[in-house]
């Protein structure tokens, strides 16, 4: 059961980050759990306690602008998707295999979509804890119980950021995968073809109209099919002509 939940993420990581996201926001709203998982931390001292604040504040701009780079790469990869794809349909031999790869090739657009929408909400600003005129008052009032829930809902924070980074990575990578998959069938696909002992030949047929003098006028013949064909010339045919 752990193996397929681990599958599904891996397959669907959006998902995951949309269902994890909700529930570190639910613990973060909850004064009462926050209060009771923030317990741990009141053995620390005050100073040790605004240092790692200061420290998750750090940490969560390093994640957002890790995160939102991504969308530098989802736009090259988009570009790169649509010339492929469009090359790929257009030098396909078969029709049901020219469908089999735009579809792995649409599979992997919205990969890739999903990566830069996600990639993207690193734009928006996410709460932050221990910060301002009112962490201050708090600190002097409630010390290190105050300073242990904005240390812990702050950390919090931060795993959400992390989620979304991972979410926009994992999306992205297995867009690039299915692209290198489709690209992997098209060239096996050529190189089959171009070994294959029964060539596909496409006959373009010129058809003109032979006009033929005779005694009693001008006719035009029925029309004839040139073949593109080269023939070996026999020298005895040509010994006869001379």
């Amino acid at each position: 059961m752990r193996f397929l939940y681990r599958a599904f993420e891996e397959i669907f990581p959006f998902f995951h980050f949309w269902v994890n996201r909700n529930k570190t926001q639910k613990l973060i709203g909850d004064a009462a759990e926050l209060t009771k998982k923030s317990k741990l931390y009141e053995q620390l001292e005050p100073n040790f306690l605004n240092d790692r604040i200061k420290e998750e504040h750090e940490r969560g701009t390093k994640i957002d602008d890790k995160t939102f780079k991504f969308t530098l790469g989802l736009s090259i990869s988009l570009t790169v998707l649509a010339a492929a794809s469009g090359s790929l349909a257009k030098y396909l031999p078969s029709s049901s295999l020219a469908e089999f790869i735009s579809i792995i090739c649409g599979a992997s657009a919205l990969y890739m979509l999903a990566a830069g929408i996600t990639a993207l909400g690193a734009l928006k600003t996410l709460p932050t804890y221990g910060y301002g005129t009112e962490h201050i008052i708090n600190q002097k009032k409630d010390g290190v119980s105050y300073l242990s829930q904005a240390l812990f809902a702050q950390e919090r924070v931060n795993i959400i950021r992390h989620l979304r980074n991972e979410a926009a990575y994992q999306s992205l990578r297995n867009g690039f995968l299915l692209l290198f998959f489709a690209l992997s069938i098209f060239v096996v696909a050529h190189v089959v073809g171009q070994d294959s002992p029964i060539l596909e030949v496409k006959n373009v047929e010129a058809i003109s109209q032979v006009q033929k003098k005779s005694e009693d006028g001008d006719k035009l013949t029925a029309p004839v099919k040139k073949l593109l064909i080269y023939r070996k010339p026999n020298p005895t045919v040509e010994l006869l002509k001379d």
